[in-house]
């Protein structure tokens, strides 16, 4: 799978791709806001990686490695993944330290929500975070989310809620 935008390529991970993920997930700036996990480990991210093909074949969605198109450089990782228990599906996205404001969190999320709304007809894509996380709100509101709320989520403290609607969403700059 493959999507592209002005300066990103997303495309489905690979087990090449695995220490990446491991380098990513393991930086405590990264892990600072995420849900308390078991440690990062190489067999970890290999198995993410065989999760995400599988989740990938199975709904036509996952988490997709974001690389920069010019330098071809890996920055992150976005895609859209199902909650379990429920029929909701969430825009996740976490990127490098060396990627956070340039915009590529907020153009990866409008190339997500566009192919969710266009491509797999998905009616309604959910964000969360915790409200500390500004730079992930914010990405979510450029992205042109609708901020819905404080409610408790996956057990977590309360989370800011934000979503995006098949029938209202549009890209930023563009009206439904």
């Amino acid at each position: 799978m493959r999507i592209e935008t002005e300066r990103l390529d997303l495309r489905s991970a690979t087990l090449e791709d695995a220490p990446l993920l491991l380098d990513l997930f393991r930086r405590p700036e990264v892990r600072k806001y995420l849900e308390p996990s078991p440690e990062w480990t190489i067999e970890r991210a290999r198995q993410a990686v065989e999760y995400r093909r599988r989740l990938e074949a199975e709904r036509g969605f996952a988490q997709l490695v974001v690389r920069t198109k010019v330098a071809g450089d890996f920055i992150g990782n976005a895609g859209l993944h199902p909650i379990l228990g429920s029929s909701l599906i969430e825009l996740l996205y976490h990127y490098l330290p060396t990627a956070w404001g340039k915009g590529y969190g907020t153009e990866a999320a409008v190339a997500w929500l566009d192919y969710a709304f266009r491509s797999l007809r998905i009616e309604k894509v959910i964000a969360v975070c915790i409200p500390q996380n500004v730079g992930s709100w914010r990405v979510m509101e450029k992205a042109g989310m609708r901020y819905v709320g404080l409610e408790s989520f996956f057990g977590k403290h309360r989370v800011k809620k934000y979503v995006a609607e098949r029938g209202t969403w549009a890209p930023p700059g563009r009206t439904s």
